[in-house]
């Protein structure tokens, strides 16, 4: 098993966030909660965009809230899968797997998630039989989005490494960089992805969507800690867009607010999760 490792937000990050977060004096002696966001971005990028999610939760639940992110995707699944995390940010497949374990879920961002193949704005590329021979840049093998992505390709006829090449990238920001730059033709990203650019570079890129539309990222509680704790961060999270912090956050993120999650999303994303599964078999 591949090790487990934390990405620890720098010293003068968490100084700074820190800085800007007036603790309660009861929050100073309570347990801190480690909430950790799945790196789809850079570790900068995802402290900035998540500060005011983690202000509110230390003021509102009365205790701090660490953040932590990992440095791959595997590392992130690895520890969510151990119970790492007392509160993780997750894309879907992986949530209903962890799910199955230690995890209760709360809530999902109100936007859909949508993979779609960002393209400079001047390009060629304008539907699916386009990208026959491109270079798509791609991020980790086990992303929701690619999983998706791949299987809608094919559906059109196209089958990577003979009909087009994967670029391969760290993070889905990053895969929106390289075809900025002429790296690859195409980046693999979501439209939330693409709104969390720079603006200059989103003046220059355009999405072209698939028309597959799935709940967005989880946010799920680990069980330990316990029924009381877990229904005040849920109710903590659903009056979260309604303050000034969540409107801030939402409007930067393109999230839009929370919705709770059903039984009919969880059904339609198992088979995801054991796509997953069948694809770690593969690799080992």
């Amino acid at each position: 098993m591949r090790g487990i490792r934390f990405v620890y937000i720098v010293r003068w990050l968490l100084l700074m966030l820190a800085s800007l977060v007036v603790v309660p004096v009861g929050a100073q002696e309570a347990a801190p909660l480690l909430l950790a966001v799945h790196p789809y971005n850079s570790t900068l990028a995802l402290v900035n965009s998540h500060r005011p999610l983690m202000q509110y939760l230390t003021k509102t639940l009365g205790r701090p809230v660490e953040f932590y992110t990992a440095p791959s995707f595997d590392g992130f699944t690895d520890a969510l899968f151990a119970g790492r995390y007392d509160i993780a940010i997750s894309p879907p497949h992986f949530a209903v797997l962890a799910m199955e374990k230690q995890y209760v879920p709360l809530v999902h961002y109100r936007m859909m998630l949508e993979p779609i193949l960002v393209v400079r704005a001047d390009s060629r590329f304008h539907k699916a039989e386009d990208f026959r021979g491109a270079r798509i840049a791609m991020a980790d093998k086990t992303a929701f989005i690619r999983i998706v992505m791949l299987k809608w390709l094919a559906d059109q006829g196209l089958k990577a490494g003979k009909d087009y090449q994967i670029v391969e990238r760290p993070t889905h920001s990053a895969s929106i960089s390289a075809a900025a730059v002429g790296e690859a033709d195409a980046g693999l990203a979501t439209f939330t992805a693409l709104r969390q650019i720079p603006a200059d570079v989103q003046l220059q890129m355009r999405g072209l969507g698939t028309g597959l539309r799935f709940p967005h990222l989880f946010t799920l509680a680990n069980k330990r800690l316990g029924e009381a704790e877990i229904a005040r961060i849920r109710a903590a999270l659903l009056a979260f867009p309604n303050t000034p912090e969540g409107r801030e956050f939402m409007e930067k993120t393109a999230f839009t607010g929370y919705e709770e999650i059903t039984p009919d999303e969880v059904k339609t994303l198992k088979p995801y999760g054991e796509l997953y599964r069948q694809i770690e078999s593969a690799a080992h």
